[in-house]
C-alpha cells in the first residue's frame, strides 16, 4: 500500500509538472550539484546510546521546469562511541563499537514563487533508505564482532521555503518520514552565499527525532553539513 501511495503521488506531481511546462517550453533546465563533509551525533535515551561522528555526501538537485524539480542524495558517516552501558544488550561492563550509516534520498516537488518578495515556497515527496550496522564492538577487552546491516526504508514529505536576499541565500523545510523500522519528523535549516561565478559555499543543520515502530526507544539525530553547491 505505502509503494502505491508513492507511485500515485508521484505520478500526481509529474502531472502537474506538465502544466508548468506548457507555459514555459523552452525552459533551459537548471542543475546544481553540491558535495560536503558532515558531523552526526544520535542520541536514544532509553538504550543510553550516544555515538557520534562524520562523513560527507553529495547532493544533485535539477530544476526541469519554472515549477518542478527533481533531486537525489548519498551520505555516510562513520559513528562511535567507547562508554556504552550494559543496556547495550552485548555483555557486561563498558561498551566500545562503531556504526556505519548510510542514507540516501530520491524524489521531487513543486515550488512556486511568492509575489512581490524574495521568497520561494515548495514541497517535496522523496523515496528514503537509511541503513547501519554495528561493527568493531569490544567490551572488557574481548571482541564482539560486527552485528547484521539493518535497513530502513520508505518515504518523507517535506514543506519549505527559501529567501534569495542580497549576498545570502537562506532556507528551511519541516517534514515527516515514515520508515520501515521507525518514523518521525525531521526539520531542516540552512544558509548559503555565494564564492565564485556559479560556486556558494553553504552550511545546513538537520534534527531527526525517530520513534522506533512498535517500541517505546526513540533515536535522536543531529547533523550538521558544510560544503560547496555549484549551479549551472
Amino acid at each position: 500500500m505505502r509503494k502505491l501511495w508513492l507511485w500515485g503521488a508521484a505520478a500526481g506531481v509529474l502531472c502537474v509538472s506538465g502544466a508548468g511546462q506548457a507555459s514555459g517550453f523552452f525552459y533551459k533546465p537548471q542543475v546544481n550539484l553540491s558535495v560536503y563533509g558532515s558531523y552526526m551525533e544520535q542520541d536514544d535515551h532509553d538504550a543510553g546510546l550516544s555515538p557520534d561522528g562524520g562523513g560527507g555526501g553529495v547532493q544533485l538537485g535539477l530544476s526541469l521546469t519554472p515549477h518542478f524539480f527533481i533531486g537525489g542524495m548519498y551520505q555516510y558517516d562513520y559513528l562511535s562511541q567507547s562508554n556504552a552501558p550494559a543496556s547495550f544488550g552485548l555483555g557486561g561492563g563498558e561498551i566500545s563499537y562503531g556504526e556505519k550509516t548510510n542514507q540516501a534520498r530520491a524524489g521531487g516537488g513543486l515550488k512556486f514563487h511568492v509575489p512581490a518578495s524574495p521568497v520561494d515556497v515548495f514541497g517535496k515527496l522523496e523515496y528514503v533508505h537509511f541503513d547501519y550496522q554495528t561493527v568493531h564492538a569490544t567490551v572488557d577487552g574481548g571482541a564482539l564482532g560486527n552485528s547484521d546491516r539493518v535497513n530502513d526504508d520508505g518515504i518523507g514529505v517535506h514543506a519549505g521555503a527559501q529567501a534569495n536576499l542580497p549576498g545570502l541565500s537562506v532556507y528551511g523545510s519541516v517534514g515527516y518520514l515514515h520508515l520501515s523500522q521507525s518514523e518521525g519528523p525531521e526539520f531542516n535549516v540552512g544558509l548559503q552565499v555565494p564564492m565564485a561565478p556559479f560556486m556558494w559555499g553553504f552550511v545546513e543543520y538537520r534534527y531527526d527525532d525517530f520513534r522506533y515502530i512498535g517500541y517505546s526507544d526513540d533515536n535522536e539525530s543531529n547533523n550538521v553539513k558544510a560544503g560547496l553547491r555549484l549551479t549551472f
